[in-house]
């Protein structure tokens, strides 16, 4: 068929925040439509099951007592081995309760949080994170039927003047059809020199039974050349790491390399090494452009991504179109367009 492959649907977002006495609620409804393009325009959906669905992604209460925040419920999560990704049509959210406090410790931010679930789909996990398909697809109706059960400390603090982010995440099942006991720290940094700015991330990972630990790390440099934007970044990860990719989708990473399409189920992975570098800041005929190139290397095996981005608003409309190029050395070649 000539809509062969092709996939489209539409969202509508209603969210409101009210303030309660002493907490505040926050509520946010999706409606999720194909709204009747399938075998039309398209040929099937992009995320869910159905033609259309009504789902509650965000429902909270948040209050702070004394110089602590608590926000339990329904929530949007951003942290480097759980988040949020805003990639699809929809935005995957957790079911977590999560304590901030600013007061207990000098110019110190503690971090708590504890994720029971997901309504992120799509992962194919058979043996562990890492295996199966990964995807950031929407769980039947918007339920938040797949497990996280992980818990999370975390610290953001300045160290003889630089800024340190520290995570433990203690992960006892993941969402996939196999529970896996897992831990993980995560640190990253970063600080100003001669003009750019220099980002340094190193994270590891234990299996609870003892039987792999793994690495990864990172490092990134940002700057001005010729008046353009200059974005390098390098990561590794070693042969005994599971995944340091989203815990919820195993999709996207928190590595600085990830790419649109060679992204957190490849550099984020076991064996991958990865080398991106990014201009941007070109305007052309009102049209701003940037361009980047990926290249993850996974065990000998090379994944290529080249992609040509372009951003502009037209009668206040923001539009953004994407020439993307990926190869793959075993052979995997293709050309996206997407706007």
């Amino acid at each position: 068929a000539e809509n062969a492959g092709t996939k489209g649907q539409v969202l509508l977002t209603v969210g409101a925040s009210a303030d309660v006495g002493p907490v505040k609620v926050n509520l946010r409804n999706q409606t999720l439509t194909t709204a009747g393009l399938e075998n039309v325009i398209v040929a099937a959906n992009q995320t869910a099951g159905t033609d259309t669905i009504n789902y509650t992604d965000i429902a909270n209460i948040q209050a702070t007592i004394g110089g602590t925040t608590v926000i339990a419920g329904k929530q949007e999560l951003n942290t480097p081995m759980c988040f949020t990704e805003g990639w699809n049509i929809h935005r995957n959210t957790f079911k977590a309760n999560v304590l901030v406090n600013k007061s207990l410790i000098p110019n110190t931010t503690l971090i708590f949080a504890d994720v029971d679930s997901t309504n992120a789909a799509g992962i194919g996990v058979t043996d562990g994170i890492g295996s199966g398909t990964p995807g950031a697809g929407l769980d039947a109706n918007g339920e938040f039927n797949r497990p996280i059960n992980a818990t999370m400390v975390a610290a953001s603090t300045k160290i003889a003047g630089l800024p340190i982010n520290a995570y433990f995440y203690d992960v006892n099942s993941v969402a996939g059809t196999a529970p896996l006991a897992l831990s993980t720290t995560w640190l990253d940094t970063s600080f100003n020199v001669a003009g750019a700015k220099v980002a340094a991330i190193y994270a590891e990972q234990d299996l609870n039974d003892g039987s792999a630990e793994g690495t990864a790390a990172a490092v990134s440099v940002a700057t001005k050349v010729a008046g353009l934007n200059v974005f390098a970044a390098y990561s590794t990860v070693n042969d005994d790491a599971t995944s340091f990719a989203n815990v919820a989708t195993q999709k996207k990473t928190k590595l600085p390399t990830q790419a649109v399409y060679v992204d957190g189920a490849d550099v984020a992975q076991a064996g991958a090494d990865t080398f991106k570098i990014k201009l941007s800041g070109m305007k052309v005929a009102g049209v701003n452009l940037a361009i980047q190139h990926v290249v993850c290397d996974t065990n000998g095996v090379d994944d290529v991504e080249t992609d040509i981005i372009a951003t502009t608003k037209i009668g206040g409309v923001a539009l953004k179109a994407l020439l993307m190029q990926n190869e793959e050395e075993i052979g995997r070649a293709s050309c996206r367009e997407r706007v």
